[in-house]
């Protein structure tokens, strides 16, 4: 594949490496539940601030049928997947529940403030498919 001036992709430099790894993580809600309907913006910016104080960068988000997000995420092979999805996930779930607390307990009630699944998905995007990725994720 050429890339023209302009097209041609960022690689991280790391010690004696480059790097260019993205992945497509997708989280659903608890139970599939319908949750994320009216506070789609929230959800985007709770994303958007744990990324400000984190060590990944998040390049498209994409919150799909209230009951589930895509994310097109890249960060350095020194951290580990598990490692980034859990502090999306903690962090998001504290920030939106203290934000949205009235909302979210119409879905998800008692003493625990749930809201995603506890698996994820989880694919790597390579620079050939990365351009129909960012789309796909951009039109959720």
């Amino acid at each position: 594949m050429v890339h023209q001036t302009g097209d041609i992709p960022h690689y991280e430099g790391i010690a004696h490496a480059k790097v260019r790894l993205r992945y497509h993580l997708i989280f659903a809600t608890k139970y599939r539940k319908r949750a994320l309907i009216g506070i789609e913006d929230a959800v985007v910016a709770s994303f958007r601030e744990v990324e400000s104080r984190s060590n990944f960068r998040i390049h498209e988000i994409g919150v799909g049928n209230g009951d589930h997000i895509h994310l097109l995420v890249s960060f350095k092979p020194s951290l580990s997947l598990a490692s980034v999805v859990r502090r999306m996930k903690t962090m998001t779930t504290i920030s939106l529940w203290g934000s949205h607390s009235a909302h979210l307990g119409k879905t998800y009630w008692g003493s625990k403030r749930r809201l995603w699944s506890g698996g994820y998905f989880c694919a790597t995007v390579g620079e050939i498919n990365e351009d129909v990725v960012t789309r796909y994720v951009r039109n959720q």
